[in-house]
């Protein structure tokens, strides 16, 4: 059995484009993945292409090293480069367990537990109260967590203006002068959603490495009252000692790690402990062969992990057949929204289910879900290049 060929779909996924990927042997053995990466559609597919020539005629069953050579023989890194191995060793790993007749996770070492929690998400909207309706309505739907962006800093999910002032810039850095009132504002959406959720959901935000560290004690401090279960990103991610610092100085756990390109750049925020969060994504990480690295190194400190994955079917799929198996497992974002929902059906069949805020451990070969090939042909990717709101 060798690699024959490496086929990519970039295709529209409501807010983004989704990239779909099939790697073929020459005896008809398949294997699907998923990836994404706002505003490099073209790049991601062009490394899919550059790729699929470079691994024609080798053994999909080398999953680590062939994921090893992708790395190496790149000899530049980085999160473009690891997008695209995440997509062929995800796809590999899905081809030898449907060769094999079992699940992913089955060649991850089993089961460590039969459900996985997942989070969800809600905007933090115009107003304390929109959130804290917003929250409801998930907890009714069967979530148990759930995690916003952080009010005031994003139009396209508060776009309401303060009283005293203007929304946060979408450019704003982190060094920048923010209105003195912001951190009490933030504060009375925490408030609401607590309040509106009761005390056993989890309350996440993400800060998207919006704030220094100052700021992000001042935040942490603010929110302490609601109880959340972690504040992401709260400083930008390439500077572990500035989350270090954070992590030191506040009670919420910290959490950190999307942008991560491979378990060597994930290395020193865990073994300094920078954050008590790990949040590797299967999708930009490198794949199922490197999460599965970064999740034992952080095991090895004491670190969780709770896997960044705001994408789709076949990569939530990926995500959650690895969760089943680790011992310190958080939990795992989804992007299960009402807004997001019609695209899992679209383009997979067998989609993930996600009920009572879980997903249950699949026993379908392979990651489980199958693409649906004639509508990723019929599907048109759409190429905005939008940099306004999404530090």
């Amino acid at each position: 059995m060798k690699i024959d060929r490496i086929r990519s779909w970039p295709v529209d996924f409501g807010f983004y484009n989704a990239v779909y990927v099939r790697v073929e042997t020459d005896d008809g053995a398949v294997g699907e993945a998923e990836v994404a990466m706002r505003r490099r559609t073209r790049s991601i597919v062009a490394l899919l292409d550059e790729l699929g020539d470079e691994l024609r005629g080798q053994d999909p069953t080398r999953i680590e090293q062939l994921s090893e050579r992708m790395y190496r023989d790149a000899f530049l890194g980085g999160t473009l480069l690891t997008i695209g191995i995440s997509a062929v060793d995800m796809a590999l790993w899905d081809l030898n367990a449907r060769v094999l007749g079992v699940p992913v996770h089955r060649l991850l070492g089993g089961a460590f537990r039969d459900e996985v929690l997942v989070y969800t998400h809600a905007k933090a909207g115009e107003s304390p109260d929109a959130l804290a309706a917003t929250a409801r309505a998930r907890v009714d739907a069967g979530f148990k967590a759930i995690k916003t962006t952080l009010p005031g800093f994003y139009e396209k999910v508060t776009s309401v203006h303060h009283e005293h002032g203007q929304l946060v810039p979408a450019r704003q850095t982190e060094t920048e002068l923010l209105p003195p009132w912001i951190f009490g504002y933030i504060a009375e959406y925490f408030q609401a959603a607590r309040e509106a959720v009761g005390p056993d959901v989890h309350l996440m935000v993400d800060c998207h490495g919006r704030l220094n560290v100052a700021n992000s004690i001042r935040l942490a401090e603010a929110l302490a009252p609601y109880d959340l279960t972690f504040i992401e990103e709260p400083v930008p991610y390439e500077r572990p000692d500035w989350l270090r610092e954070v992590s030191s100085r506040v009670s919420t756990p910290i959490a950190a790690g999307e942008r991560w390109g491979n378990h060597f750049s994930s290395a020193p925020f865990i073994e300094q402990h920078t954050v008590a969060v790990a949040q590797p994504d299967v999708g930009i990480c490198g794949g199922l062969t490197a999460a599965r690295k970064i999740a034992t190194l952080a095991e090895a400190h004491g670190v969780s992990v709770a896997f960044h994955n705001p994408f789709g079917p076949l990569q939530s799929a990926a995500t959650w057949q690895l969760s089943a198996t680790l011992p310190n497992f958080l939990m795992s974002e989804s992007m299960i929204t009402p807004e997001q929902a019609p695209y899992w059906e679209r383009y997979v069949e067998n989609p993930p289910r996600v009920d009572g805020g879980v997903w249950r451990v699949d026993p379908s070969p392979g990651l489980g879900p199958r693409l649906r090939l004639e509508e990723l042909e019929r599907s048109e990717p759409r190429f905005v290049l939008d940099l306004g709101g999404t530090r």
